[in-house]
């Protein structure tokens, strides 16, 4: 990938995470959205379209309480995405595994209210960007290392151990950091 792409990465990477600790949200969904798209199209085209297809069920799946309104469809239901869902991990597996358990993990993290939108959105797009296991290890690796780290700070502290809760946009621009470091 070129350095230019990676400025640019880095930069939409800086910039939602400014907004992120600042008011704890982006402005506006299209701060996600575009770099959704463009990572999705970018796989498409130079890396494996199977990836791009579970992202756009993926991204219709989380949707589906606003389909309904648009389209007038019965879609409601995750029961109407299963099928779906199994056949774009069929498809797409059978390519990239790393990548698709990174896409569907990082999905159902927002599913469970573990993530916000945004950062669910943020993390399916550099796994589009970088669907590798050095992506996913470093998302593991920084958010290991901060809940350890405030835990132990609550206990020496407050003498408690308690759960902390931290913008994750922040936190996935470092596991950009360290994934782009870990390939150097």
């Amino acid at each position: 990938m070129e350095p230019f792409f990676f400025g640019l990465i880095f930069i939409w990477l800086a910039l939602v995470s400014w907004f992120d600790l600042r008011k704890r949200e982006v402005p506006h969904s299209a701060w996600m959205i575009i770099p959704l798209v463009c990572a999705g199209i970018y796989q498409a085209v130079a890396g494996d379209w199977r990836l791009s297809f579970l992202t756009v069920i993926v991204a219709l799946a989380s949707e589906r309480q606003r389909l309904p309104k648009l389209t007038e469809l019965r879609v409601d239901t995750i029961f109407f995405w299963i099928p779906w869902l199994l056949a774009g991990l069929y498809v797409a597996a059978s390519h990239n595994p790393v990548g698709t358990i990174a896409i569907v993990a990082f999905w159902a993290a927002w599913e469970l209210r573990c993530w916000g939108g945004a950062d669910a959105v943020t993390a399916i797009t550099l796994a589009l960007i970088w669907p590798d296991m050095r992506l996913v290890i470093a998302v593991l690796i920084v958010h290991t290392f901060v809940a350890v780290l405030a835990s132990l700070v609550s206990l020496i502290r407050e003498r408690k151990l308690r759960v902390h809760l931290f913008p994750g946009l922040p936190l996935l621009m470092l596991s950009a950091v360290l994934r782009l470091i870990s390939s150097l």
